[in-house]
C-alpha cells in the first residue's frame, strides 16, 4: 500500500473518532412523516432515512441549507417539533431538536436509518446478537415503525418501515444521501450482525488490512460498506455520504460558513472527488462526486 493512502487513512479515523465523540447524544427518534407521499415498494437494506439531532435547528438549517441549497419545512409543535429537510422537492431526511447535556462535546449528530421489514423483528434480532435497543419499534400514523439500536460493535443507527415505502433505486441528485459507511473494530464480525437484519449479500474487496471493504447489497444493489478501525480510535460510527457536483467547491463554502474540513479531497483517494466535513455543531457528513470520479477511474 502507498504511504499516502496510510497517511489519508489516518486522517479520515480522525474524523471517526468526532463522529464517535457524541455517542449518547441521541436518545430517542422523533415523530414524523413518511419518508415520501408516493408509494413505493419496500427494499430491505436500503439506507432511506437520515435525522440530524442538534441542540442547534436554526443554525443547522442555515449551514445546510447555505451548503446544499436544502429546503425545511417544520411540523409539529414543542418537544414534537420537526423540521423535514427537502431536496428538489424530495424529503430526504429531518432535523431534531435535542438538548446538549454538559459533558457532551458535539451538539449535532446524524443518524442514518435502513429500511426493514419488520422493526419489532429487528429488535429482537439485534438483541439475540448482543445490540442493544435504543428507542423501542414504535409506530406513527403518517410515518410507519421504526427504532433506534447499537450493534454489537457499538454503533448507532436506525431502522424504519415507512407507510408510504421507500424511495426506488435511481440515479443520485445532488443534495442528496448516495453511500454510508460503517467504521467497526471487525468488519467481517460486523457483517454477520447486520446480515440477518435485511437478508444482506455480503463480499469483502480489498486485500492489505488497511483498506479490506466488507460491502453489503440487496437485491443486487451495494448499500453500504464497512470498514475496519484502528485501535487508536475507540468507538465505531456510520458515516452517511451527500452526492455534490463539486467537491471542492463544497470544501471551500463549508470553511466559509463556519464549518470545518476534516478529510480534504486528495487526489489518491477517488480522485480528489470525496471528503468528510463537520457543521458547526459537529455533525460529521461525507461529501462525495461519485460521478465525476466513476468518469476518471478510483485509486481506491
Amino acid at each position: 500500500m502507498k504511504a499516502t493512502k496510510v497517511a489519508l487513512l489516518a486522517l479520515l479515523y480522525t474524523a471517526l473518532a468526532l463522529l464517535a465523540a457524541g455517542a449518547t447524544f441521541a436518545a430517542e427518534v422523533p415523530r414524523v412523516p413518511a419518508v415520501n407521499p408516493k408509494l413505493e415498494a419496500h427494499i430491505p437494506g436500503k439506507f432511506i432515512w437520515f435525522d440530524c439531532v442538534t441542540d442547534d435547528p436554526y443554525g443547522s438549517k442555515a449551514f445546510y441549507g447555505a451548503l446544499f441549497g436544502w429546503d425545511f419545512h417544520s411540523i409539529g409543535d414543542g418537544a414534537a417539533r420537526y423540521t423535514l429537510i427537502e431536496n428538489r422537492g424530495r424529503n430526504i431526511g429531518g432535523l431534531h431538536f435535542r438538548p446538549r447535556g454538559e459533558a457532551q462535546a458535539r451538539g449535532s449528530r446524524w443518524i442514518s436509518l435502513m429500511s426493514v421489514a419488520d422493526p419489532a423483528q429487528a429488535a429482537r434480532y439485534v438483541e439475540a446478537r448482543g445490540g442493544k435497543v435504543v428507542v423501542a419499534p414504535t409506530s406513527f400514523a403518517g410515518r410507519g415503525m421504526h427504532a433506534l439500536f447499537r450493534d454489537d460493535g457499538g454503533a448507532l443507527f436506525g431502522v424504519l418501515k415507512s407507510d408510504s415505502g421507500d424511495p426506488p433505486d435511481r440515479p443520485v441528485t445532488a443534495g442528496e444521501f448516495l453511500w454510508v459507511d460503517l467504521f467497526t473494530r471487525d468488519p467481517a464480525k460486523a457483517a454477520e450482525f447486520y446480515r440477518g437484519l435485511a437478508a444482506f449479500e455480503v463480499s469483502v474487496r480489498g486485500t492489505a488490512p488497511e483498506m479490506v471493504r466488507v460491502v453489503l447489497a440487496t437485491g443486487g444493489v451495494a448499500r453500504a460498506s464497512l470498514i475496519a478501525l484502528p485501535k487508536e480510535v475507540a468507538d465505531p460510527g456510520w458515516l452517511p455520504f451527500v452526492q455534490v457536483d463539486d467537491v471542492a467547491a463544497t470544501v471551500r463554502k463549508t470553511a466559509a460558513l463556519g464549518g470545518t474540513i476534516l478529510l480534504a479531497p486528495r487526489p489518491d483517494l477517488l480522485n480528489g472527488h470525496v471528503a468528510v466535513i463537520a457543521d458547526p455543531h459537529g455533525g460529521v457528513l461525507g461529501v462525495v462526486n461519485r460521478i465525476e470520479a466513476a468518469k476518471k477511474g478510483s485509486a481506491q
